[in-house]
C-alpha cells in the first residue's frame, strides 16, 4: 500500500478529492489543505517525508516545496491543465460568445506545457500570458504578482476576460467585478498525473530492492599467514561493530583475503549519503590499524553486482582506506574519510573532454581531481600524489610531468633545501 500525501489550497479541495473516485486499490491518500504559505510550510515539514510520494493541486505549492525542501527523494508531481481541458472550455466559450483571443489574459500557459498549443494557431491575435516559464511560480509572492497582472490588464482595457487556475485568484477578481473563468484539471488529466506518479513509485521500489554488493579487499602479502589472519579477524569484528552502531542490514560473507557484504540499494544510499560520502570508509579507517579497499557494485543481478564490486575495489589505493562505486559501468569515487564527494556532472563532462583531448585516462583525471578536492590545494609534488593515489613516487612524478607537458600543470620554481638530495618538484595543477 502506497501512502500518498496530497497538498492542496483549501479552495481547491473540492475538485482534488475526486482522486477518491480514480485511486488504485494499493494507494491511500492523505489530504493536507493549506490556507497560506506559512501553513503549507508547516504541513510539508510534518507530512512530506512521511509518505511514499506527494501530489500537489498545482504548480504553486509544488514549486514552494521544491524551493524549501530541495533534497526530497520521494516522487512528487502536480496537477496541471491539459490541452484537452483547455480546448474544451475554449470551444464552449467561443460557441456562446464573440471574443478575440488577443483580449484574453492567461496565467497558466508557458514554455514547459508548450503554451498549450496556442502559438500554433493564434498568430497575430495571441492572448496575454503571465509568464513564459514556470520558474516565475517559484516566488512566495506569486499570487500577489499574478493578481496585480490580471487587474492591471483590465484597468488598462487591454483584455476583456481572464483565464486563471490559481485558486486564490477567484475571490480577488470577483471582488473587482473582473470577468474570469477559473480552470482546474479534469478527472482525466488527474488520472494521467496519478498514473505517472504510480509508475515512479513502482520504479523506485524496484530500484530500492536491487541487490548491492560490497567487496572489501585486504591488501597484504598472502604468504604472511599470521598477519593475514589477524587482519581478517580485525576486519570482521569492525564490520560487526559497524552493523550494530548504524543498525545496517548487511549479510557478511568471509573469505581468506577479502569480505563480501550483500545489502539493499536503500541501505547503500544511507551508507554512502546518496553516493557522496561513505560511512563504512570513515568507520574502518578510524577503527583498523591497516588500510582496506572498499568496492561497491550495483548491477541488474547479484552476479553483475559482485563483478562490479570486485573491480571497484581494485581502483582503490593500497596505502589508505578508500571506497569506489561502479554502477552499470560508471565509476564514482574515490570515497575518502571525512571527504564529501562532489560528483558534479558538469565537472565530469569537462574531465571527459580533457581525457579525449589530451589522451589521458579518465579515471586518472578523476582521481587527481579527488586529490585536489581533499587537499584543498592545486599544488602537489610526486610524494603527495603517490600517497593519495596509492602508486610509487616514480609513477606519480611521471604523471605530473605528463600533465605539465600537456599544459594541465605548471612547474613551480624549486625551493632551496637544507637537506641533501635533489630539491622536490612542485606543480600547480589546472584541470579547468
Amino acid at each position: 500500500m502506497y501512502k500518498i500525501n496530497v497538498f492542496t489550497a483549501k479552495l481547491s479541495l473540492s475538485w482534488v478529492t475526486q482522486l477518491e473516485k480514480i485511486k488504485p486499490s494499493f494507494c491511500h491518500f492523505h489530504y493536507h489543505p493549506y490556507t497560506d504559505f506559512e501553513h503549507l510550510n508547516a504541513l510539508l515539514k510534518q507530512h512530506l517525508l512521511a509518505g511514499d510520494g506527494a501530489l500537489f493541486s498545482g504548480q504553486i505549492p509544488y514549486f514552494f516545496s521544491q524551493t524549501y525542501f530541495p533534497n526530497t527523494a520521494i516522487p512528487m508531481l502536480y496537477f496541471d491543465i491539459s490541452e484537452r481541458d483547455f480546448y474544451r472550455v475554449l470551444t464552449e466559450l467561443f460557441y456562446d460568445n464573440t471574443i478575440a483571443m488577443n483580449r484574453i489574459a492567461i496565467d497558466f500557459c508557458y514554455e514547459e506545457n508548450e503554451y498549450l498549443g496556442i502559438h500554433e494557431w493564434s498568430i497575430g491575435r495571441q492572448p496575454y500570458l503571465f509568464s513564459q516559464t514556470m520558474n516565475e511560480f517559484a516566488s512566495n509572492d506569486i499570487v500577489e504578482k499574478a493578481a496585480n497582472w490580471h487587474i492591471q490588464l483590465h484597468r488598462d482595457n487591454k483584455v476583456d476576460l481572464s483565464f486563471t487556475r490559481i485558486a486564490e485568484m477567484r475571490e480577488r477578481l470577483a471582488q473587482l467585478n473582473i470577468p474570469f473563468i477559473a480552470f482546474h484539471p479534469s478527472r482525466h488529466a488527474m488520472q494521467l498525473t496519478l498514473d505517472q506518479l504510480v509508475n515512479q513509485l513502482q520504479l523506485r521500489q524496484l530500484e530500492q530492492n536491487k541487490v548491492v554488493v560490497v567487496h572489501i579487499l585486504i591488501p597484504i602479502d598472502k604468504s604472511n599467514i599470521d598477519e593475514l589472519e589477524y587482519r581478517q579477524i580485525a576486519l570482521y569484528k569492525a564490520i560487526l561493530d559497524f552493523k550494530q552502531r548504524y543498525a545496517s542490514t548487511f549479510i557478511v560473507h568471509r573469505e581468506a583475503s577479502y569480505m563480501a557484504l550483500i545489502t539493499t540499494y536503500q541501505q547503500f544510499l544511507i551508507t554512502t549519503d546518496d553516493y557522496t560520502h561513505c560511512q563504512l570508509v570513515d568507520f574502518l579507517d578510524d577503527t583498523l590499524q591497516f588500510p582496506v579497499k572498499i568496492g561497491w557494485g550495483i548491477g541488474n543481478s547479484l552476479t553483475e553486482s559482485q563483478k562490479y564490486a570486485k573491480r571497484a575495489a581494485t581502483l582503490c589505493s593500497s596505502k589508505e582506506t578508500q571506497g569506489y562505486i561502479i554502477e552499470h559501468e560508471k565509476e564514482i569515487g574515490p570515497l575518502l574519510n571525512g571527504t564529501l564527494l562532489q560528483f558534479d556532472n558538469e565537472k565530469q563532462q569537462l574531465l571527459q573532454k580533457l581525457s579525449v583531448t589530451h589522451d589521458i585516462p579518465l579515471l586518472q583525471l578523476q582521481k587527481i581531481e579527488a586529490v585536489i578536492e581533499r587537499l584543498a590545494t592545486t599544488i602537489v609534488n610526486g610524494e603527495l600524489l603517490s600517497k593519495h593515489l596509492g602508486i610509487t613516487v616514480r609513477s606519480a612524478n611521471r604523471i605530473l610531468k605528463q600533465l605539465h607537458e600537456k599544459n594541465l600543470a605548471v612547474e613551480l620554481p624549486s625551493t632551496t633545501s637544507t637537506t641533501r638530495g635533489r630539491p622536490k618538484k612542485y606543480y600547480q595543477l589546472d584541470l579547468n
